[in-house]
């Protein structure tokens, strides 16, 4: 390797090094979300490895957290794969107190559910039941506090469609649990 194939590699590493800077507690957050810790830590080492790898191309493409952001979730579902096939549970809905309270509070705020009662079970089902970008964008919004901008860069879409599908989930959500009004717009 000559002098300018390193600076070249440097460049490349300071700006993978920057972008995974930037994305990490994010990505750590949704792995959070579904593994426990330790797995939630392997597989945002795998997805960074792999990020790594395809780096190059990744920069040239228009959405580079949207990519990276592919390969986290596949990344995540493969360690919830091998967690079936080892024989063990899923995590079980009281693996993620800390997430379903967080999203209870940010719909009671916007009217749209019941109190909450001490029982997260119904609105963890809910929430699976979600779809993956509906899930996708109540775990960024509520849970992890990004804004619809930075929402929108990992999904590769606008921050109106970042809103409307958080509009549309929480109408979902409230649907599911029985809402006793409306939602406020």
């Amino acid at each position: 390797m000559n002098e300018s194939d390193w600076a070249v590699g440097d460049r490349h590493r300071l700006t993978f090094d920057a972008f995974c800077d930037t994305h990490h507690r994010t990505w750590s957050g949704f792995a959070g979300t579904r593994l426990r810790d330790s797995d939630a830590r392997e597989a945002v080492e795998t997805a960074k490895g792999r990020v790594w790898q395809e780096w190059p191309w990744i920069l040239r493409e228009q959405f580079p957290a949207f990519q990276a952001w592919t390969i986290l979730k596949e990344e995540v579902g493969a360690a919830l794969l091998r967690r079936m096939m080892d024989g063990q549970p899923p995590p079980s809905p009281g693996f993620v107190p800390l997430w379903v309270h967080a999203v209870r509070a940010a719909a009671e705020r916007a009217h749209h559910l019941p109190e909450a009662d001490g029982s997260h079970e119904r609105l963890y089902a809910a929430l699976c039941g979600l779809s993956e970008r509906r899930h996708d964008v109540v775990v960024l919004r509520y849970l992890l506090g990004l804004t619809d901008a930075q929402i929108a860069d990992c999904l590769a879409t606008t921050e109106a469609n970042v809103r409307s599908t958080a509009g549309q989930a929480l109408d979902r959500l409230a649907t599911a649990l029985g809402a006793r009004g409306e939602r406020q717009r």
